[in-house]
């Protein structure tokens, strides 16, 4: 049986594939954290992995990487416990 946190887990992947796929008009992912009235924003550009240290984080970095010349240098690092909700946000177009 998978546990609420994997469950959590999976679908914060499944909505960053649906964010770097296109064609559904998603512009960003907004991660919210507790303890942070406004969410924080990432669009599809933005590089997001999931690394375990003791707990499992998300990483997310301002992307393209290259194009930055700053790969491998975490921008944003979320331990999952503190992250509260996640939304896809569509746009008007």
């Amino acid at each position: 049986m998978q546990t609420v946190e994997a469950a959590f887990v999976a679908k914060v992947r499944e909505q960053v594939d649906l964010l770097k796929q296109g064609g559904h008009n998603y512009d960003q992912l907004n991660v919210y954290v507790s303890g942070i009235d406004d969410p924080w924003e990432f669009g599809p550009a933005d590089e997001f992995e999931f690394e375990f240290v003791g707990d499992e984080v998300l990483v997310v970095r301002d992307g393209p990487m290259e194009e930055h010349q700053n790969e491998g240098v975490p921008e944003y690092v979320f331990p999952l416990r503190h992250v509260v909700a996640t939304e896809l946000v569509v746009s008007g177009e």
